[in-house]
């Protein structure tokens, strides 16, 4: 009997600099990846990516048994800017 399985990756990583000036840089990224597959071998990926400041950018992907991509709703990639999404913003700098 197949057997239904599941996976899921995440990270998050910020770094800042601050120059000679007093002028201080920061970057900030995260990433999450999730993966499922179903007892008739189908799969489904799932990931998420942003940049501090940016939108989140969502993407999902489905493979049949065969390993072949679906694009059932004509393509594959969404985009959260016109759903509700939360943005990562640098608050080490408020007061």
């Amino acid at each position: 009997m197949p057997q239904t399985t599941f996976s899921s990756f995440t990270s998050s990583s910020t770094a800042s600099y601050t120059s000679k000036t007093g002028e201080t840089k920061t970057w900030g990224h995260r990433n999450a990846q999730q993966s499922h597959r179903d007892a008739e071998g189908n799969t489904y990926e799932r990931s998420l990516s942003q940049n501090l400041g940016e939108d989140p950018v969502y993407e999902e992907r489905q493979f049949d048994s065969q390993g072949h991509q679906r694009l059932e709703d004509g393509g594959n990639h969404h985009d959260l800017r016109h759903q509700q999404g939360r943005r990562i913003e640098d608050v080490s700098g408020e007061k």
